[in-house]
């Protein structure tokens, strides 16, 4: 089963995103604070990271943190942000994000972009 952890400190995104998440048939793991987001990646080793941009830590410094770790350094990241600065978003791919999606998430486009980052597991 696919995993996939969602850093956010706004808990109702927070759940509201696990709720999607299991309801499409994914674990799904939670982290409302973004400073220990690395460790928790280490612990549950997600396929997948779904990060916010404007937390207790910045969402670009995370991914520098998660992409400078060799144990989380080739877990994809998605960003899911309501920011709608073009220059923090193309600054997130830059540095390592492989998608950037707009808040709140919709269910169609979060399924499209999950089959395309995360390989399906061998059965």
């Amino acid at each position: 089963m696919i995993k996939v952890m969602v850093v956010d400190d706004e808990y109702a995104f927070a759940d509201y995103a696990k709720l999607i998440l299991e309801s499409m048939g994914y674990s799904a793991v939670v982290c409302l604070v973004a400073e220990r987001a690395v460790e928790m990646a280490v612990v549950h080793r997600p396929d997948l990271i779904i990060t916010d941009l404007n937390m207790d830590l910045d969402g670009l410094e995370l991914i520098d943190r998660l992409k400078a770790r060799a144990e989380t350094k080739d877990i994809p990241i998605l960003l899911a942000s309501s920011s709608t600065d073009r220059s923090d978003r193309s600054e997130a791919l830059r540095r390592g994000a492989m998608y950037s999606i707009v808040k709140p998430l919709q269910k169609d486009i979060l399924k499209i972009l999950i089959e395309k980052i995360v390989p399906k597991p061998a059965q």
